[in-house]
């Protein structure tokens, strides 16, 4: 009966045309994207506006607001564990703010299909709950690029620790079709082919291979071309953290990775070209021109 429901209560919000309203406050769901790989990280806004003539405080503990997540056929997601959302804030009227959650970590929405999330957000001074305008996503498998996935390599040890058995991971490179583009990802899995982190690098074009090299410290390198004469440079840790992105762009020659002789990695040829989404960011202008 409980199942019920919770089906019922999502199909009643999905069913809201626009934002749920109540008493003045809206509130709806917002994702960045509607793919994702399993075990990507799921990033969600709760965006809420108040129109209600008077402050109105959220957050005051982790009941302020519930998630419900429903995939094919009234499959009902499981809870993962309970997701931490605490953190009060207050809209005074006229003010719209939002909050952003990973729900990732706790409910286990792997398997491949669609989904829709709902939220119930409660009002304590009120004693009311209003509902959110839920939000669809789709969760799809990629294809592994052949000959770049599962590369291993050993994690050292903690310090102070000697003559351990190296803890294995591996590296892959995973190929997403997402509407009429393709995007290369990135995904880091341990020896027990649990995945650790899955992100996206870059666009790619279909006729184009990347890169991949490691160098003497297992950091990923890896080169993916973009455009027509553009490529995107993409260093990640081995705790799957990206450390480095860069832009390059032919020049005389076609941009490759290079690695010298003490076992680092670098692109040779072509020629880098400075963007606002370099990790780390460009110099200023001012300090450049120096």
């Amino acid at each position: 009966m409980k199942r019920i429901a919770l089906l019922l209560a999502l199909l009643a919000v999905a069913a809201v045309p626009a934002r749920a309203q109540f008493s003045g406050i809206t509130a709806e769901l917002q994702l960045a994207q509607d793919q994702y790989l399993p075990d990507e990280d799921l990033q969600l806004k709760v965006k809420i506006t108040n129109r209600s003539g008077q402050p109105v405080s959220f957050g005051q503990d982790d009941t302020w607001i519930t998630f419900t997540i429903v995939g094919e056929n009234n499959y009902l997601v499981p809870k993962i564990s309970e997701m931490p959302v605490s953190g009060e804030f207050t809209l005074l009227s006229g003010q719209a703010g939002a909050r952003a959650l990973n729900l990732t970590p706790y409910f286990d929405f792997r398997r491949p299909g669609h989904y829709r999330i709902a939220a119930t957000i409660k009002i304590s001074q009120w004693n009311q709950e209003i509902p959110c305008k839920s939000a669809a996503f789709t969760v799809a498998n990629g294809l592994p690029l052949h000959g770049m996935a599962n590369l291993q390599f050993g994690v050292p040890p903690p310090p102070g620790v000697s003559n351990a058995v190296p803890e294995v991971r591996n590296y892959s490179l995973i190929k997403v079709a997402y509407l009429d583009k393709l995007k290369l990802y990135f995904r880091l899995t341990d020896g027990n082919g649990r995945t650790l982190k899955v992100f996206p690098l870059s666009q790619m074009l279909s006729f184009s291979q990347p890169e991949a090299q490691m160098d003497r410290f297992n950091n990923f390198h890896v080169l993916t071309q973009t455009g027509a004469r553009s490529f995107t440079y993409s260093v990640v840790s081995p705790e799957g953290r990206l450390i480095a992105r860069q832009t390059h762009e032919y020049g005389l020659t076609r941009p490759v990775l290079r690695a010298t002789d003490d076992g680092g990695i670098f692109v040779g040829g072509g020629r880098q070209r400075l963007s606002d989404s370099d990790i780390p960011p460009p110099a200023p202008e001012s300090a450049r021109s120096q």
